[in-house]
């Protein structure tokens, strides 16, 4: 029997140098309106200021790209580190929002846009009167009406509704209190064997500890016995890290010794004086190794004891004196 599931996958531009372009998947995207007067860079994401129990208003446009019409749900969406990457995620339409993406009220909740075509709809943010200090980060989605594609999963038809927005950075007044820390920081190593050196595996956790969103700069340096150098792979994620977020990030190394102390160092960084710093040392131990040169000794000790005992002068065994009989 042949099923089908549906299925929405909301895709964010994430930030990259100039030249900037709006998100978009090739088909439609969205981004803030221009305003009457651009200045020399357009708008990337929006970047709004409120103090609590007003409202602020703006327009996103969203651009159809397509040789036909289509129709898009627009809604506003929480923001999301994802718990393993850091990766900048959004909250699903059906999806509980609780910031944001709930003070946010959308002109319209469809629109249609013919082909090659764009359309501009205001949208209002009303902060409570009680919404804390610092950043509040969401996005205006527009979200294709009909599924527009389909992919197989586990052997099941599931049908993607695909979405894209334009992310909403929104700063309520008060006190700003950026902050970042470094947890967890661990390295694990595969069963080393004498004589070659062993792959292996860290992992550490950045927490968001302020109020303000933060793209930090993460350097991890992992350095062995004696200061040899122990090789690591992949880049150094980006991520634009939210208050009160918490992601686990990691990498590969190679050349750790059999025997070693390994010590990984984690360091990151971000505007404002924000820095933090951990680290962990672990002790690399063959045990299979070292249970081999045990068992080796061991038996030499045997040996030569046994050796040693063998040609060593035994006293000679005195015999009886006769005795006399008269």
């Amino acid at each position: 029997m042949r099923r089908t599931v549906a299925a929405v996958m909301v895709a964010v531009a994430i930030a990259v140098p100039a030249p900037a372009h709006a998100a978009g998947n090739g088909e439609w995207s969205v981004n803030p309106t221009p305003p009457a007067e651009p200045g020399p860079a357009p708008r990337l994401y929006f970047f709004l200021e409120s103090p609590p129990g007003t409202s602020v208003q703006d327009s996103v446009r969203v651009t159809n790209l397509a040789d036909q019409p289509r129709t898009f749900r627009l809604y506003g969406a929480d923001a999301y580190n994802t718990p393993n990457d850091g990766g900048f995620g959004l909250r699903t339409q059906d999806a509980a929002q609780v910031d944001i993406g709930a003070w946010t009220r959308v002109g319209a909740a469809t629109v249609t846009v013919p082909a090659k075509s764009q359309a501009d709809v205001p949208f209002v943010i009303t902060v409570p009167t009680n919404a804390t200090p610092g950043d509040h980060v969401g996005g205006v989605v527009a979200m294709e009406e009909q599924p527009g594609a389909t992919t197989k999963q586990n052997g099941v038809d599931v049908t993607v509704r695909r979405a894209v927005a334009a992310r909403v950075y929104l700063r309520v007044s008060g006190p700003t209190v950026p902050g970042l820390r470094i947890d967890g920081v661990n390295l694990s190593n595969d069963t080393p064997w004498l004589p070659s050196t062993v792959d292996g595996t860290y992992t550490y956790d950045v927490v968001n500890t302020g109020n303000l969103h933060l793209p930090p700069t993460l350097s991890v340096r992992v350095t062995g016995l004696f200061g040899h150098k122990v090789r690591q792979h992949g880049a150094v994620p980006q991520i634009d890290l939210l208050p009160g977020a918490r992601t686990r990030l990691g990498g590969t190394v190679s050349g750790v010794w059999p025997f070693d102390v390994v010590t990984t160092s984690v360091t990151v960084t971000a505007d404002g004086g924000v820095k933090a710093r951990a680290q962990d040392t672990t002790v690399v131990v063959s045990w299979p190794a070292l249970a081999a040169v045990v068992i080796a000794l061991a038996l030499f000790i045997w040996y030569r004891r046994r050796r040693a005992a063998a040609i060593t002068a035994k006293p000679r065994r005195r015999l009886p004196e006769p005795v006399t009989v008269r």
